[in-house]
């Protein structure tokens, strides 16, 4: 799930399978907050995927991955 507050200077995700792993992204620390795209970037090279329109963190996204390698697992 991601919160956008670009009025207040802040973009944050967080992971829709285990709730507990968050990215922030901040126009005071340069991030550029009103650009969706390229905040998305960032994260899909730390790791971060989507599946069925959830945004998982890295832990998360391997399991989706292996599970789809092997559906009987």
């Amino acid at each position: 799930m991601s919160t956008e507050r670009p009025s207040r200077g802040m973009l944050v995700f967080q992971c829709d399978g285990c709730y507990d792993e968050t990215r922030e992204f901040s126009s005071a620390e340069g991030d550029d907050v009103r650009n969706f795209q390229s905040c998305w970037t960032v994260m899909r090279e730390e790791g971060w995927g989507l599946h069925n329109s959830e945004h998982l963190c890295p832990d998360c996204f391997k399991d989706v991955k292996a599970k789809r390698a092997n559906p009987f697992r």
